[in-house]
Order: structure tokens, then C-alpha cells, then sequence
């Protein structure tokens, strides 16, 4: 091996306690700078929490709407929300409601126990056309009262002590107009108990949704969708900053940086006059 010619120095030992504090520094650094790296891998193959419904940081609770009203048109829009939901990683609940509501996830299910439910509505019959009878069909479809299924959301989201809630509103928003009053009532029940509401409306009414847009425009917000021609259009989703993959890669160049600026190889100068 072919040495590379060096100019010996006589104070040499002295720099031992440098080169050997160098050589510390570069280890940490390495270790850090690996850190970094690995964490910003993972980041970015992790899938993102925030689909556009559920607000970061809660735990939501799911409310369907399995009325009479809601349209087999809408049964692709209600799987894929739930998909969506499922894919979520977010602890979830879930209500399913018509003339009456009923418990059927407890609040910090696992989101994935949301998927088994979104089958029902992706079942094709002979001609590949979507049918109109789920498991709830026959003995449990009928009117329309959100307001009931608001308040079971939000009594179980106090009784499980979930600090961080939220709701996920899915119906057509078809509801009786002598009960508006009492959803009214609910609805000033979130506000008071800072409990944010999304609604994915399925094919409203321009009333319907204009109703619910300034009745939850203090705590919640209205995703509207519509069933397209020869299918139906996916949820819109918002594209959640990926913060932390940001942070990480932030990190990782400034620690490049201080090793380039620190920690580079010596160079000779010639003395200037």
C-alpha cells in the first residue's frame, strides 16, 4: 500500500487529545446523521393519519346513515369513506343510525375493525350493479334522525373519557324537519364541549347541505360528494404537510452541514504576507 507523503511535525503528541475528540465527534455525528436517516425512511413509508375527515390529533367517532333515504348510488361513496377511515390508524368508534342509533364500535377500536363494514356496500349482484340490501335493511332502515345519533356519538365519547374527540358525519343529511330543532340542540352540545364534527354529505340537497354548512360552521365542516356518471367519485381527501418527515429531513442536512463545516480533513494554506 502506497504511503501518502507527510511532513512530520514535532508537536505532534500534542494533538492527540484533538484528534481523539475528533474522532468522538465524528462517531456521535455518524450515529445521529443514521438516526436521521432512518427515521426520515420511515416517515415518508408511513401512511398518512389525516385523510381530509378525521381532524389530526382525535379519536373520531364514525356516524352512518342507514336510512331510506340514503341511495344504493351512494353505497360506493360510504365504502370508500370507511376505507379511507380504516386506513387511518386513528382509533375510531362507530354509530349506526336510523330512526334510532345504536352502538356498534366503542370509541378506541382499532380503525381497521372499520373495513368488515365497508363490504356490505360493495357487494355487485348478477349484472355487477350495487343492491340495495345490506344486514340492515329489512329490520332497521327507515327514518332519518341525526340529531339521536349525534347525541349517542357524543355521550360515548364522555363516558370512555376520550380527552381528544371528534365526529364523522356520514348521511345525506335528509333530515325530518320537525326535528331540526333538537339537532340544532346537539349541535350547540359540540360546540359547548369543543367536539369538531365532519360531515360527508352523500348527494345533499342544496338545502339540506346549506343547513348543515352554517349550523356546524363554528366546529365542524361540510365534504360533499356526488355520484358521477358510469361510477361514483372518490372522498376528497386533503393532503396532510408532512411535518415530522420535514423536521427529519431539516435535520439531516444541518448535521451534513456540520460535518462538512467541523469536522472536515485539515488543509495547508501558504502563508500570506
Amino acid at each position: 500500500m502506497r504511503r501518502t507523503p507527510a511532513i512530520p511535525l514535532l508537536d505532534a503528541p500534542s494533538l492527540r487529545s484533538k484528534a481523539r475528540r475528533t474522532l468522538l465527534l465524528r462517531a456521535g455525528l455518524a450515529a445521529v446523521l443514521v438516526a436521521a436517516l432512518v427515521t426520515a425512511y420511515l416517515l415518508a413509508r408511513q401512511p398518512r393519519r389525516d385523510v381530509g375527515l378525521v381532524p389530526g390529533g382525535t379519536s373520531p367517532v364514525v356516524v352512518l346513515d342507514l336510512s331510506w333515504s340514503v341511495s344504493s348510488d351512494s353505497y360506493a361513496q360510504i365504502a370508500s369513506t370507511l376505507r379511507r377511515l380504516a386506513d387511518s390508524r386513528q382509533r375510531s368508534g362507530l354509530v349506526l343510525f336510523s330512526d334510532v342509533a345504536y352502538e356498534a364500535l366503542p370509541p378506541g377500536t382499532r380503525a381497521s375493525e372499520l373495513r368488515p363494514f365497508a363490504r356490505f356496500f360493495e357487494k355487485p349482484n348478477r349484472q355487477g350493479k350495487r343492491v340495495r340490501e345490506t344486514p340492515w335493511s329489512e329490520a332497521f332502515s327507515g327514518g332519518t334522525r341525526i340529531w339521536a345519533a349525534l347525541e349517542l356519538a357524543r355521550r360515548m365519547l364522555h363516558r370512555d373519557h376520550i380527552r381528544h374527540g371528534s365526529v364523522v358525519l356520514i348521511s345525506d343529511l335528509a333530515d325530518a324537519p320537525n326535528d331540526r330543532a333538537l339537532l340544532a340542540q346537539a349541535i350547540v352540545s359540540y360546540v359547548r364541549d369543543s367536539i369538531p364534527i365532519r360531515v360527508v354529505a352523500l348527494n345533499p340537497t342544496a338545502d339540506d347541505e346549506r343547513l348543515f354548512r352554517g349550523a356546524i360552521a363554528a366546529g365542524g365542516s361540510v365534504v360533499r360528494v356526488r355520484s358521477a356518471p358510469g361510477g361514483s367519485r372518490a372522498v376528497p381527501s386533503r393532503i396532510a404537510f408532512p411535518l415530522g418527515l420535514a423536521v427529519a429531513a431539516g435535520c439531516l442536512l444541518l448535521l451534513l452541514g456540520v460535518n462538512e463545516h467541523a469536522l472536515g480533513s485539515l488543509a495547508w494554506r501558504r502563508r500570506t504576507a
